[in-house]
């Protein structure tokens, strides 16, 4: 019998709202370190 609580991907609702809760805060950390890492390389050597 199949579960009628998981989704086409196999994942609770409450299992996916963590795993995208993990990936955001990974998506915003990703972004902080990139933007750091711009306004760095833009101090040490401006490319406009």
């Amino acid at each position: 019998m199949a579960d009628n609580n998981l989704s086409f991907t196999g994942l609770t609702d409450e299992q996916a709202q963590e795993l995208h809760a993990v990936y955001m805060s990974g998506l915003w950390l990703f972004s902080a370190v990139a933007v750091v890492a711009h306004l760095a390389t833009f101090i040490w050597r401006p490319w406009f």
